[in-house]
């Protein structure tokens, strides 16, 4: 039996969804534009240095950015797993490790600002037999500890550009601008943290704000002010359930600094197997913006969005341009496509697994007795 952590079971966490005729609409026509990006990469590229560059990888060392993305999966997948055993929930490694990958992969296909990968990670889970509540609690704390270590890394990349004396103009005066706004962003994001009331508060108001925005410019997808409200209630309890269980959020909160830190060795051993080792410090600024770039893009998985930001701030940085995208397309196999690939295998078997599911099921999951 998974023993739940709350005083009283949460309703279930049903994240805003659009139509799924709006959906795959919105969903083609990101991926035009991310395709037209990606081209475009290749037509402000020259041909002949492209393919070299290509030649000069060595295939034995592409094996090292492919295992550096498993690892990266595996360490994720850690984190995971130990938020869940601090709820008190007991999942198998290989288990965590097969959501973790398909999760993934459903937020690179239907990009949606993670409530894809959110939606499918609380369906498994609930075939666990972990309540919707808990569930929820499990991948939020994880999410939001990965976006607080992710917006340090920005901030650092960011701070390295405009400290580099390498910008000039509206590129200065833009860096110097997004620096400001994410140390403000961090600024707000620990006061919130750490002073409940006015978190509650602030969550209350943002919910009531995105109600009234998707209300007042796309009345056809706003979800009800219920499910708006459910969210941001069992978001604040997930901050919550962080706060309190501080002692057992620092082993998940080092798995989660290692899998950025191996996922920066990804985009640097990319560049080691073209030939071109660039420093550590560069990597991080590419990265930084690139992911951060994909992540708002809505663009499935970043596609060309984060190729071309990140071999664009690399040209800026005296990296030929022509390297930069080779190593920048290794990285996306190694860290996009590759998953892809093996959670196919995964995805079938769960999915079957998953149809015993019943609404009477969650419904029993929702309103367990509380040890």
């Amino acid at each position: 039996m998974v023993t739940q952590v709350h005083d009283r079971p949460p309703a279930p966490v049903q994240p805003p969804s659009l139509s799924s005729r709006t959906q795959t609409q919105v969903l083609s026509w990101a991926l035009v534009v991310g395709a037209g990006v990606l081209v475009l990469l290749f037509v402000f590229s020259d041909g002949r240095k492209l393919w070299e560059t290509a030649a000069q990888v060595d295939p034995l060392l592409l094996v090292i950015p492919f295992a550096c993305a498993l690892a990266s999966y595996v360490v994720m997948a850690l984190s995971y797993r130990g938020i869940a055993a601090a709820a008190g929930a007991d999942v198998p490694f290989w288990e965590m490790l097969k959501i973790t990958f398909v999760a993934n992969t459903v937020n690179y296909v239907v990009s949606t600002g993670g409530l894809s990968g959110f939606a499918v990670r609380l369906y498994f889970f609930i075939r666990l037999s972990i309540a919707p509540g808990t569930a929820a609690t499990i991948s939020l704390v994880q999410t939001f500890i990965t976006n607080v270590i992710l917006l340090f890394f920005v901030m650092l990349g960011f701070a390295y550009l405009l400290t580099a004396n390498t910008l000039h103009g509206y590129a200065l005066i833009t860096t110097s601008t997004l620096l400001i706004c994410f140390v403000l962003a961090s600024f707000i994001a620990m006061l919130l943290l750490f002073h409940r009331a006015l978190r509650r508060r602030t969550l209350f108001l943002m919910a009531e704000g995105v109600h009234w925005g998707l209300h007042r410019f796309a009345p056809r997808h706003k979800p009800g002010r219920v499910r708006i409200w459910r969210f941001q209630r069992n978001l604040n309890r997930s901050i919550d359930f962080l706060l309190d269980r501080k002692r057992h959020m620092v082993m998940p909160t080092v798995w989660i600094v290692i899998d950025w830190m191996v996922t920066l060795l990804i985009l640097y051993a990319a560049f080691y197997t073209v030939r071109y080792p660039i420093p550590l410090s560069f990597v991080v600024v590419g990265f930084a913006v690139g992911i951060i770039l994909s992540l708002v893009s809505f663009v499935p998985g970043g596609l060309g969005v984060m190729e071309g930001s990140m071999a664009a701030i690399f040209a800026s940085l005296s990296v030929p341009f022509e390297t930069a995208v080779v190593a920048v397309l290794i990285f996306r196999v190694s860290y996009y496509v590759m998953p892809m690939i093996i959670s196919v295998f995964f995805f079938r078997g769960m999915l079957l697994q998953g149809t015993h599911i019943t609404p009477q099921m969650i419904e029993e999951n929702s309103i367990r007795p509380l040890s």
